[in-house]
């Protein structure tokens, strides 16, 4: 290679670092004339801030390196795993200030998650053009358009996005058939959430187990649950609520519509599994939503009428886990159960307990193993529902209950065994100071399905009951 060549080359591979390594600075916020004092992971000497930034942001210090301090009088700088704000503020007063602290901005599409090769069609709000996604996931995140903006479709090639007020659980799903495949779709977490505007910061779980007979759990010989029967211990239980009836089969999508409404069948319309078959009757978290305009609600679930025609018309996240896939959905409820804010209302899905193998007696032991698993789940969420900062200050109704029972290896007749379901309510669980909501064992009152959730969740909330419904006599603040 010539001597000229060489040189140039050279030049370009030093002037293609330095333009990387101010890449990495471009990553970083500077503080003049300050420091945090004391929590230094890393020194780096003979250093200039371009390449403490670039090291900070390396493979291997990425999962812990947030902030450095450049000390400008020898050209060393500090690498820490603590921001200033983690710390008590940045110390201003070094005689001759020789440092500059340099915190690492947020990435703004961490409060997204990415579809590849899809997009909403037709919702676009407004345009943004010679931007990166990152440019898009911070205008769609700031205070102008933070209020409305809920998602965006980047184009690929023109290097453009399109920000929208819909999520794609709004609109009928993604598209996924463009020809070239030109979009990416950026979908918000609402990691911060929306604050909770219920009087007394009330909110809702709601724990569907298909398929979980009433008469499976506290009883002789069942099998051990020490999830629900940590909520049914400070809380209320029955054990046989009525599924079915003359109004309607004992099948899942008339159990689960007559659980979110509060109505039969003949009343909210949904008379089988049928997927195109709508709620007539408005779902329990669009009545707190009518209530509450500002309130949150959430629903994750594996079966698709969960979390298509049977989900509240108005639900902010909905989640569609693998089939059978519990964890999946444990993992959706722990995340928002993370956010400061999390949703006012919540249903959380479990599918496993509805087997149609043989059998589904209380005593079978594949049966057995099914709740279990179920309820392994269910002690995940209470213990991250438990660890959220502010849960004193919270009061959450945790309900439980099922869509029906079974009999043999399916459901769907007027057998005791298939109409039998259960409820438990618990509104102190690990949180003594709240007065209870119910307690005790409910059973000597008969209980019909429309009675067991929706009028329990309505009293709750303070709100007026206009189901088919009605909540026990002993429950009721």
């Amino acid at each position: 290679m010539k001597p000229s060549i060489r040189a140039g080359l050279a030049c370009l591979f030093t002037a293609l670092a330095g333009h990387a390594a101010a890449a990495s600075l471009d990553a970083f916020t500077q503080s003049p004339n300050a420091a945090i004092s004391g929590y230094n992971v890393e020194n780096l000497a003979q250093s200039t801030p371009e390449m403490c930034a670039t090291a900070c942001l390396s493979a291997a210090r990425a999962t812990w390196c947030v902030s450095f301090d450049f000390n400008k009088t020898n050209q060393s700088c500090d690498l820490s795993d603590k921001q200033a704000g983690d710390v008590g503020g940045l110390k201003t007063d070094y005689p001759g200030n020789p440092y500059d602290h340099y915190s690492l901005k947020p990435d703004p599409l961490k409060a997204f998650t990415r579809t590849p090769d899809a997009a909403i069609s037709g919702h676009n709000t407004e345009t943004l053009q010679a931007v990166t996604p990152a440019d898009c996931a911070t205008a769609c995140t700031d205070a102008s358009r933070a209020a409305w903006c809920k998602s965006f479709d980047y184009h690929k090639t023109p290097q453009r996005c399109d920000l929208s007020d819909k999520r794609a659980s709004d609109v009928g799903g993604l598209k996924t058939d463009y020809a070239g495949n030109p979009y990416d779709h950026y979908a918000l977490i609402a990691g911060e959430g929306i604050p909770n505007p219920v009087p007394g910061n009330k909110h809702v779980l709601l724990i569907g187990i298909d398929g979980l007979r009433g008469d499976a759990i506290q009883c002789q010989g069942c099998v051990q649950t020490p999830a629900m029967s940590a909520l049914i211990a400070g809380g209320a239980f029955h054990g046989n609520v009525l599924a079915g009836g003359t109004k309607q089969a004992t099948v899942s999508g008339p159990g689960w519509s007559s659980v979110f409404t509060g109505f039969w069948a003949d009343k909210h319309g949904v008379t089988s599994n049928d997927t195109s078959l709508p709620l007539k009757k408005t779902h329990v978290f669009d009545l707190i939503k009518q209530a509450w305009p500002t309130a949150t609600t959430a629903v994750v679930g594996d079966w698709f009428n969960i979390t298509h025609n049977l989900r509240p018309a108005k639900a902010d996240f909905v989640v569609a886990n693998a089939a059978k896939n519990s964890q999946q959905a444990t993992d959706a409820v722990k995340g928002w159960l993370s956010w400061k804010n999390p949703p006012t209302a919540i249903f959380y899905y479990l599918h496993n307990v509805d087997i149609h193998a043989p059998s589904y007696d209380p005593l079978n032991a594949n049966y057995q193993s099914k709740i279990a698993g179920e309820d392994q789940q269910i002690a995940q969420v209470l213990a991250a529902l438990t660890a959220r900062p502010n849960y004193a200050n919270e009061e959450w109704l945790i309900v439980v209950t099922s869509d029906h029972g079974g009999t043999g290896s399916g459901h769907g007749g007027q057998t005791a065994a298939e109409r039998d379901t259960l409820l438990i309510l618990n509104n102190n669980y690990a949180n003594p100071l709240k007065p209870s909501y119910c307690q005790g064992n409910l059973g000597a009152t008969a209980m019909l399905q429309v009675d067991g959730t929706t009028p329990h969740i309505l009293d709750f909330m303070g709100l007026p009951n206009a189901t088919e419904g009605h909540k026990h006599p002993s429950c009721g603040q």
